[in-house]
């Protein structure tokens, strides 16, 4: 049928006959899985990513606790969450002052933070980022 078509259309015995180039049944059927792992990969880095963006954050927030810019734990925590809103990342932070070090915790739903969001794996995480800051005495 297929040669039939090819010969009305005007197309070369050569050409019919020729079998480089052709996909193979494989191909087709492993394509999709590549699919599915570039995806997974997309998402696992932009969880990655936007970690290290919370992390930032909270470093900053945990810094100016340090410095005396923030003053109380409560404003730590909303600075935080504020500035984590401002990149579109909804969460929760928990501050903490003991024996001179600040130590702040963030939670964030990894969904937030995904591209594709295929995987509920990885949608249904709940991210935990923590990072500690020595507060600084600068009393004389």
């Amino acid at each position: 049928m297929l040669n039939t078509v090819m010969r009305a259309l005007g197309a070369p015995k050569r050409f019919l006959k020729r079998t480089d180039g052709t996909a193979t049944v494989e191909a087709v059927l492993w394509f999709p899985i590549f699919i599915a792992v570039f995806g997974l990969m997309v998402d696992a880095t932009m969880i990655f990513h936007g970690q290290a963006k919370v992390l930032r954050v909270i470093q900053d927030g945990n810094r100016n606790l340090s410095i005396g810019r923030l003053t109380t734990a409560a404003q730590t925590e909303t600075y935080i969450e504020n500035e984590l809103a401002a990149l579109n990342i909804t969460a929760t932070a928990s501050t903490t002052e003991t024996a001179g070090v600040a130590y702040t915790v963030v939670t964030v739903q990894a969904s937030q933070l995904q591209l594709l969001g295929y995987f509920s794996a990885l949608t249904n995480l709940e991210l935990q980022v923590g990072a500690e800051h020595m507060i600084e005495n600068w009393e004389v």
